[in-house]
């Protein structure tokens, strides 16, 4: 399951990054109007932006499965397919706590980075190898379906091992980290929540 060639993966990142760079430069504009006074970031400005792509992998899966019976035979099938795998944050799951400002400093509590789809369509499969012994039936539409879906749950196995969900950390910090220059703030402070420990409002 090896991925696409680092300069492929790395044009894809390039394509989502500047896609994403458009919708935020307008988010500049409406948070950052001229004649406002300080700078702020509208946390319901970023819960628009909702679930934030800024990785997407291209990955190949070989699937093989074999049964044998020895009263009718043998069967065996190899099937590649490939998984377009889009990594990023939810913003929708920001809250007002999560968002600290003070004058030109800026702290902001990410969620945590996860899978945001996982597209493997069954047209881009590939038969390597299909072979059915005379007293077998062929493997069935509704079998290979089958195949594909235990290869999903393959991949979703090893996204650490992929190592897009650390991708997508780093891409969602720094393109945040970039906008929030770009709105004027000095000090910036990007952490990621954890999950059982989300930021405490102050009392």
């Amino acid at each position: 399951m090896p991925p696409t060639t680092e300069r492929t993966r790395r044009y894809r990142q390039l394509l989502i990054l500047a896609g994403i760079a458009l919708p935020l430069l307008v988010v500049n504009f409406i948070v950052a109007r001229p004649g406002s006074k300080g700078k702020k970031v509208e946390l319901q400005t970023l819960q628009d932006l909702s679930e934030l792509a800024t990785v997407e992998y291209n990955v190949r899966k070989i699937v093989k499965y074999k049964d044998e019976s020895w009263w009718t035979g043998r069967r065996a099938i190899l099937i590649e397919t490939s998984a377009i795998l889009k990594a990023g944050i939810d913003l929708s799951e920001l809250t007002s706590r999560d968002i600290k400002q003070e004058g030109e400093a800026i702290t902001i509590y990410l969620p945590r980075p996860k899978l945001i789809s996982l597209n493997m369509k069954p047209r881009d499969m590939k038969e390597i190898y299909n072979d059915a012994e005379i007293l077998r039936q062929d493997f069935s539409a509704a079998e290979k379906e089958k195949f594909l879906a235990q290869g999903q749950q393959d991949i979703m196995a090893k996204l650490d091992e992929i190592g897009i969900i650390g991708k997508a950390a780093v891409y969602s910090k720094l393109l945040l980290e970039t906008w929030l220059r770009i709105l004027g703030f000095k000090e910036i402070s990007i952490l990621f929540k954890e999950p059982a420990n989300p930021p405490k409002e102050k009392t």
